[in-house]
């Protein structure tokens, strides 16, 4: 059985074009990319979703790749950018059937404390550029939510269980820099195909 990505888009973007742009495409894996009502996702305040029905969707789109294509269930991953980054840290709090989360430049709005007080263990992967001036590498205003933070409620999270690491992408800004995707696959330990359309893919 191949492992399955979930890949989240940023506001404004859409699935096929970030799943395609990234390169998650290239990987050996059953790739789904969704794109958000409006373009984005919940919990942000300018979706058009609440996370119940954001995470109803995901969990849905989860059981058709275990259930019709064929997806290991015990390597379903998430991967977010941005406003889909913020959604992957919610959805891990929500749900145990993620083997691993990685997250870029992410908006989290889940608070530290929901993060750390969950009792499933989860591997999560934070990169994040300090000079992002769109998602701050603190957090967004009025939050305590940045990287570290973010990173840090996961270690709590996972104790000795499961990893939680961040990487700050020097003089980074607001993007999904080259190698972004080969650290992530690393990171699940998932291969490169090194061809596009090799994997297979759903939206």
């Amino acid at each position: 059985m191949r492992p399955a990505i979930v890949a989240l888009h940023g506001k404004g973007d859409n699935g096929p074009s970030f799943a395609q742009g990234t390169g998650l495409l290239l990987a050996d894996a059953t790739v789904a990319a969704p794109t958000g009502a409006g373009l984005a996702w919940a919990p942000a305040p300018y979706a058009h979703t609440t996370l119940e029905e954001d995470a109803a969707r995901i969990d849905a789109i989860v059981g058709s790749l275990i259930r019709d294509h064929g997806a290991d269930p015990e390597r379903v991953y998430l991967v977010g950018f941005s406003n889909g980054g913020g959604l992957a840290v919610a959805l891990s709090t929500l749900s145990d059937r993620f083997a691993g989360v990685a997250t870029v430049a992410a908006a989290v709005r889940t608070s530290p404390e929901t993060i750390a007080t969950c009792i499933d263990p989860v591997d999560y992967l934070n990169i994040h550029g300090p000079w992002d001036d769109v998602v701050p590498y603190a957090g967004l205003a009025g939050s305590n939510f940045g990287a570290l933070e973010t990173t840090e409620a996961f270690r709590t999270r996972n104790a000795e269980n499961a990893r939680a690491v961040h990487i700050p992408v020097e003089r980074a800004a607001h993007e999904w820099r080259p190698g972004t995707t080969e650290a992530i696959l690393d990171f699940f330990g998932i291969e490169l195909t090194g061809f596009p359309g090799q994997g297979q893919y759903y939206w």
